[in-house]
């Protein structure tokens, strides 16, 4: 092979080579400038992940006023009782216990709402009155005896009448409504049952 075919190879190679990055360059631009498809996720089914990391709802707090009467250690006393109980449920005790991904419907069972704090608001509630009972003119009896004894009864009054079914069904119709939202925003349309 003389000198010139040589360098004729080498310069066809080379113009080759530069022809052939241009092509790769171009197409890479090309390929680069186009949107890439569009991209779609969706839930294959729900889960209690979401709830089990809020663990606990505080579905409703409930206000309670009412009278309370009391009467020993030689006095009579009644007081305008005033205080609040949280109704609750915990959640991560969820399960999905019926589920068609077809219709994207499920079915959770939660546990029932219960009272977990009950208190006697004592800033606002009131004495009433307070009298002595005997008529023996010396001291008998302790009037702070009698007061504390019907504030620890108070608290249970309160947690007592919160814990009626017409509350309770707040609680529950108020949790109903998170789960709705919650999962709505999942395209699940869910359904719930009480155990």
């Amino acid at each position: 092979m003389t000198e010139l075919t040589k360098q004729m190879l080498r310069l066809l190679i080379g113009v080759l080579s530069v022809l052939l990055a241009a092509l790769s360059a171009s197409l890479g631009f090309w390929l680069g400038s186009q949107d890439p498809p569009p991209r779609s996720f969706r839930s294959m089914a729900p889960t209690v992940t979401q709830l089990e990391r809020i663990s606990e709802v505080a579905a409703t707090r409930v206000h309670v006023t009412d009278i309370l009467l009391a009467e020993g250690e030689g006095y009579r006393g009644s007081w305008l009782i005033k205080g609040d109980a949280l109704l609750s449920l915990d959640v991560s005790q969820a399960k999905i216990v019926d589920v068609n991904t077809a219709a994207r419907t499920a079915t959770i069972r939660l546990p029932q709402p219960r009272v977990v704090s009950a208190r006697v608001d004592h800033d606002k509630t009131q004495i009433w009155s307070v009298e002595k009972t005997t008529w023996l003119p010396w001291k008998w009896g302790d009037q702070g005896l009698l007061r504390d004894a019907a504030m620890r009864h108070a608290q249970q009054l309160i947690e007592s009448s919160v814990g009626k079914e017409h509350h309770l069904a707040l609680a529950r119709l108020q949790t109903e409504l998170l789960i709705y939202r919650m999962y709505d925003r999942l395209d699940w349309k869910m359904n719930v049952e009480w155990e």
